[in-house]
């Protein structure tokens, strides 16, 4: 059964794809085989294999501009538990305990939207950029 949660973040797709990837990688600590990338479309769709408490899950995260005022970025995240330990896990719960995942999806998207807009200092309107200048270079 696939969850699937969007949250509006205001910045644009490269720098939200850039965080996602930094998260995914920066942490050093993380046991070999925790996920798998399975597709990659930069600044547009990223496909994972991960595992959630020794279930292993399709997540995908599809970045969508929105031109409205203020613009922003659309960030859905999809999640597909499967395999024999879901299917007994559903079994057991009578198929009605998937809040844990979407807990975990939510928290996700939530601390990616902090991690990209800085917390309390975003300014109505604009969208981020990585603090990059007009030019493109990466700011102090």
């Amino acid at each position: 059964m696939a969850i699937e949660k969007a949250f509006a973040i205001r910045s644009t797709p490269d720098v939200i794809f850039r965080a996602i990837e930094r998260d995914l990688h920066g942490d050093a600590e993380q046991p070999a085989g925790i996920f798998e990338e399975l597709r990659r479309e930069p600044d547009r769709l990223l496909q994972l294999r991960v595992n959630i408490g020794m279930i292993p899950c399709w997540l995908t995260y599809t970045l969508t501009l929105k031109p409205d005022y203020p613009p922003y970025t659309e960030v859905a995240a999809t999640l597909v538990p499967f395999g024999w330990r879901y299917t007994m896990f559903r079994i057991m719960t009578f198929g009605m305990r998937d809040q844990g995942f979407e807990i975990a999806l939510v928290e996700g998207l939530a601390n990616l939207k902090a991690a990209v807009e800085g917390g309390d200092d975003v300014d109505d309107g604009e969208l981020h950029d990585g603090g990059k200048d007009e030019a493109g270079v990466p700011g102090e």
